[in-house]
Parts: C-alpha cells; sequence; structure tokens
C-alpha cells in the first residue's frame, strides 16, 4: 500500500449531506438557456435563505427585493394584480430532500409551495461546495422545449444565534465574501 492510500484512508470522509446542513444566503440566481444570455429573474442582488435540517428537512424562500409592497397589509383585500406581481419575485417552499453522495446532486420533495406544480414532485439539483459556498445547478426544459439551468449561489450563515443576511450586500457588510 503507498503513502497516499494509507493517507487517503486515515482522512475523515465528509458527506455532502452534513455539509449542506446549516443555512444559507442566496448570492446569486441566474437561468441560463441554451443558444440565450443568461438571465437574473430576481435582479443583480436577489434574496434568500435556503435551510437543510440533518434530520432531512429543506425550506427554500427566494424573492425579488425590488417587488412593490401593497397600501394594505390585509392580503384579503390584494387585487389580481397585486397578487400577481407578488407571485413573479418569488419562490418558496419546505418540504424533504435526499442527497445522492455518488452523483453529487440533492433532491427536493417539496411538500408545501407557493406554486401548487411543486409539491409532489422531485427537484434535482447537482451541487458543488467550496468553503462556506454552495452552487446548486437545476437543470429544466423551459415551455419552448429549449433547455436550461438554473444556477444558485449561496453563503453559509453563522451560527443560529446570528442574525440572517438576506442579501449579498448585507453578507458584505458583515465581512462575508
Amino acid at each position: 500500500m503507498s503513502h497516499l492510500e494509507r493517507l487517503s484512508m486515515s482522512m475523515p470522509v465528509v458527506s455532502i449531506r452534513s455539509v449542506l446542513v446549516g443555512v444559507w444566503a442566496l448570492n446569486s440566481y441566474t437561468d441560463i438557456t441554451q443558444g440565450a444570455s443568461a438571465v437574473q429573474p430576481f435582479g443583480s442582488r436577489p434574496a434568500g435563505i435556503l435551510i437543510y435540517t440533518s434530520d432531512g428537512f429543506v425550506s427554500a424562500q427566494l424573492m425579488d427585493p425590488g417587488r412593490v409592497s401593497s397600501d394594505s397589509v390585509k392580503w384579503d383585500t390584494w387585487s389580481p394584480e397585486e397578487y400577481e406581481a407578488f407571485g413573479r419575485g418569488y419562490i418558496g417552499y419546505c418540504g424533504r430532500y435526499d442527497v445522492d453522495e455518488k452523483h453529487a446532486t440533492v433532491t427536493h420533495l417539496p411538500s408545501v409551495a407557493f406554486l401548487p406544480n411543486l409539491v409532489g414532485h422531485r427537484h434535482l439539483r447537482h451541487v458543488a461546495i467550496t468553503g462556506d459556498r454552495l452552487t446548486l445547478r437545476a437543470p429544466y426544459t423551459r415551455a419552448d422545449r429549449t433547455k436550461a439551468t438554473s444556477c444558485l449561489e449561496w453563503s453559509r450563515i453563522g451560527g443560529a444565534s446570528q442574525q440572517a443576511p438576506f442579501t449579498l450586500s448585507q453578507l458584505e457588510d458583515q465581512g462575508v465574501s
């Protein structure tokens, strides 16, 4: 047995699942479509929180921080146009997740979602982790049958007692870059 083989056997194996567990702040959200320019659906500074628990639950909340607010805090008085505008700039769901360590993927299985068509379906993401940075790539087929990929980049948020920043600028203000 070579020195490298012995060394690799003595090094602890870190699972993707164990590294995912925690709270993540959204840095960027980009849709890349074959043959087209990349698009940032929620602008250049989207807001979002992604939470993975050790017992297999996930919660993802993403929004365009530039959404227009309603004049009323009473949701039952909002117009159909307001609902439509709010929904265009928001993605939210929670449920279970599974990790495929061999293929470096995580699959989200929403049981509650803002978009009803997410519930009960498996949503595959390719995982890349470098330090406290997480990149999730979600391939999909658009309505016009072209292939596309959503690329979401996240930064780990510190301990549970730390107030969670929601935007990249708030992260930078706290010294995370």
